[in-house]
C-alpha cells in the first residue's frame, strides 16, 4: 500500500488540488495540519485526505513523526512526503515508486539547481548542505533538502526521528545512511514558489543544519 503523508501549515489556497492529484498515484493521503489559522483542514477533507490536526503548531518534522505514525497504523509498505504547497508535483510519483520496486528504501527528488529557477542563493545553501551531507554519509547526496521522497516502511520502523523542522531531511538520510538502507535520486521539476519559503528561519535553519551534522557524525545505528 502506497500512503501520501503531506504536512500543511496555512495552505487553503493549494492543498485540495495536491491532494486530489496525489490520490490519483496513492491509495491513501494524509494531510496532517500542523496548526494552521485558516481553512487548511476543510481544504483537505475537500479534496478526499483523511486530515490530522494538530492543536499547536509542532514544525515540518512533528507534522511529518505524526503522519508516519498513522501511516504505518493503517499498513503503508511505502510512505511518500510531498510539500502543500504545489512544489512538488504528485504525477512524479511513479518515478519514485518505480525505483522503490528496483530494490531502493528511500527515493529523493533531486531538483535542477539552475539560477533561472531558484535564486542563487538557494542554490548555494543547498550544494553546501549536500556536500556535508555526502560527507558524513559517504553517499552521493544530491539534494539534501529535497522533501519530495519516498520510503520503505522499514526504513521508519528503524529510525527515530529528533529534529523539529526543516532539518528531518537531512537527518532522514544521514540515518538511513548509517543504518546501510540503500538510497538514490530521482531528477524532478524544479518549482520554485517564493512564498513558501517565509516559513524558513534564514539564520536560524541553516544554524541548526550545521548543528545536526556535526551530531550525526558520531551517530551511530543500533
Amino acid at each position: 500500500m502506497l500512503i501520501a503523508v503531506i504536512p500543511a501549515y496555512s495552505e487553503e489556497k493549494n492543498i485540495r488540488d495536491v491532494v486530489k492529484r496525489t490520490l490519483q498515484h496513492t491509495d491513501f493521503v494524509i494531510v496532517v495540519d500542523d496548526g494552521s489559522k485558516d481553512n487548511t483542514s476543510e481544504e483537505a477533507r475537500q479534496g478526499g485526505a483523511f486530515v490530522i490536526r494538530n492543536k499547536v503548531n509542532k514544525g515540518k518534522a512533528g507534522a511529518m513523526n505524526v503522519g508516519f505514525k498513522y501511516a504505518l497504523k493503517k499498513g503503508a509498505d511505502f510512505i511518500v512526503v510531498l510539500d502543500a504547497d504545489g512544489q512538488h508535483d504528485p504525477d512524479e510519483i511513479p518515478l519514485f515508486v518505480n525505483k522503490m520496486h528496483e530494490g531502493f528504501d528511500l527515493v529523493v527528488g533531486a531538483r535542477r539547481f539552475d539560477r533561472k529557477l531558484m535564486p542563487a542563493s538557494r542554490i548555494l545553501a543547498n550544494a553546501f548542505s549536500s556536500f556535508l551531507t555526502s560527507l558524513v554519509t559517504c553517499t552521493k547526496i544530491l539534494d539534501s533538502q529535497s522533501g519530495y521522497r519516498v520510503i520503505q516502511r522499514s526504513v521508519l520502523e528503524k529510525i527515530c526521528f529528533t529534529s523539529s523542522r526543516y532539518q528531518i531531511e537531512t537527518e532522514m538520510l544521514i540515518k538511513a545512511a548509517k543504518c546501510g538502507f540503500k538510497i538514490c535520486f530521482v531528477p524532478i521539476k524544479t518549482i520554485y514558489i517564493h512564498q513558501a519559503q517565509s516559513k524558513i528561519n534564514q539564520l536560524v535553519d541553516p544554524a541548526r543544519f550545521v548543528f545536526l551534522v556535526v551530531k550525526l557524525f558520531f551517530w551511530r545505528c543500533k
